[in-house]
């Protein structure tokens, strides 16, 4: 059996542990099929970002294994539609993705926020081995994927604030351009990036039919 398909039964069996039947069979039920909207917003990296002030002190640094780890071990201190949230984001890591960062608070060093950027050059091996479920990058694009925060810092302006930092230090590597993809239901993710500068320039459906995932533009 390969890595692949042995990394997902692990995760299979870690969502049914920890988010229960209800939750599972959900998700089970979206990759069989499913179509869901997403809008594409866009950020000119082209000038100096201002950063955003967070009500909650934290410290930023590039994710490890130990990370990684750690996530899923407090994946049963969310909620259990989050719990599906964080271990789909672990999967992400382990499927290649490993420009990640992570927020600490600064007091007691806890987990806060997780957040990738992915590159057309860094990500090309992960980017192929995932087929259409990512956007087509160029070479001077970043895509903002998988912003999480810990539930009970929610409404600190971490995501804000922490997303205008990354986007400087891609800014500060050449990028011009950033790019992230939010469900229309998620109107926290959509407020906060649309404060810092994100702007809609199109809306896409996605389409998952037995487990394969396409995405077209509208």
């Amino acid at each position: 059996m390969s890595k692949k398909v042995l990394r997902k039964v692990r995760y299979s069996v870690l969502l049914l542990n920890a988010g229960g039947p209800k939750v599972f069979f959900r998700h089970l039920g979206r990759q069989i099929y499913s179509r869901e909207t997403y809008f594409g917003l866009q950020k000119a990296l082209d000038f100096n970002c201002v950063e955003v002030p967070s009500r909650l002190e934290y410290t930023l640094r590039p994710v490890s294994q130990d990370d990684i780890k750690e996530v899923l071990s407090v994946v049963r201190e969310e909620s259990k539609e989050s719990a599906h949230d964080l271990i789909q984001r672990a999967w992400f890591y382990e499927s290649g993705f490993h420009n990640c960062y992570v927020a600490r608070t600064t007091d007691t060093d806890q987990l806060c926020h997780i957040q990738w950027l992915v590159s057309a050059e860094a990500d090309k091996e992960a980017i192929r081995n995932f087929g259409s479920r990512l956007p087509t990058l160029k070479d001077d694009e970043i895509l903002i994927e998988n912003m999480y925060t810990f539930e009970k810092y929610r409404g600190n302006y971490i995501m804000s604030s922490l997303t205008t930092r990354l986007c400087e230090m891609a800014r500060n590597k050449g990028f011009k351009r950033a790019l992230a993809y939010v469900r229309p239901d998620n109107t926290a993710s959509l407020k906060g990036l649309e404060s810092i500068g994100f702007s809609k320039f199109e809306e896409i459906s996605e389409y998952k039919v037995l487990f394969s995932t396409q995405r077209q533009q509208k």
